[in-house]
């Protein structure tokens, strides 16, 4: 009886231990999902806010940012449709900006390019290659350049063309960190420097 009751005990500590340590690990999975989520967050929604927001003096070092709007678009085959192309320069003159686009061609057909609104006055590319779903807009502007936290390079008019529900974006731009062969934003510095940091493209769905 002694030897009974003795391993009835040892087996009720046993379990009221894995149910601790159930617990606990329970207690552990949450933890770490709901870090794991607040982290995603963190490094997710700094980055969309940044492209609208206002900043009066130039950052160190200076930055500058390309977007399309709107971020987001349900259309109809057949439909037209328009986006910009905007520009922030977080606080820095800059006086040329280069947005090179890509789409999906086969969902959607680039039809025109306007800049009679951007900011920028002087054209020195406007190209629409159908055949590559490439589009290539560059514009410049006098010193001092031009200083803005939201304001339009450019409109681009669009064709939807057939059914789609991207995952990711399906216009959006040609850019390497650095790179002068892609999308780009220079520095008024006498030194044309760019300065493009990082960019926002759009996601087009078409019923």
């Amino acid at each position: 009886m002694i030897n009974e009751a003795r391993n009835k005990k040892i087996i009720n500590t046993l379990k009221k231990r894995v149910s601790y340590l159930r617990f606990a690990v329970y207690v552990f999975v949450a933890i770490s999902f709901l870090l794991t989520a607040l982290i995603a967050y963190w490094v997710s929604s700094p980055t969309d806010e940044a492209f609208e927001t206002f900043f009066s003096e130039a950052t160190r070092p200076p930055q500058a940012l390309l977007y399309l709007s709107p971020i987001e678009g349900n259309y109809s085959a057949e439909e037209e449709f328009s986006i910009d192309v905007l520009i922030n320069t977080a606080g820095s003159y800059v006086n040329v900006a280069a947005a090179y686009l890509s789409y999906d061609k086969n969902k959607i057909k680039a039809i025109s390019i306007d800049v009679s609104n951007s900011l920028f006055n002087m054209l020195a590319e406007q190209v629409i290659n159908e055949k590559e779903g490439k589009i290539k807009i560059t514009l410049g502007i006098p010193t001092p350049g031009i200083k803005i936290h939201n304001g339009k390079v450019a409109t681009i008019r669009f064709k939807a063309l057939d059914k789609t529900r991207p995952l990711i974006e399906n216009i959006y731009f040609d850019f390497t960190k650095g790179s002068d062969l892609y999308s780009g934003v220079y520095l008024n510095d006498k030194k044309g420097t760019n300065i493009l940091n990082a960019t926002r493209g759009a996601k087009i769905f078409i019923n």
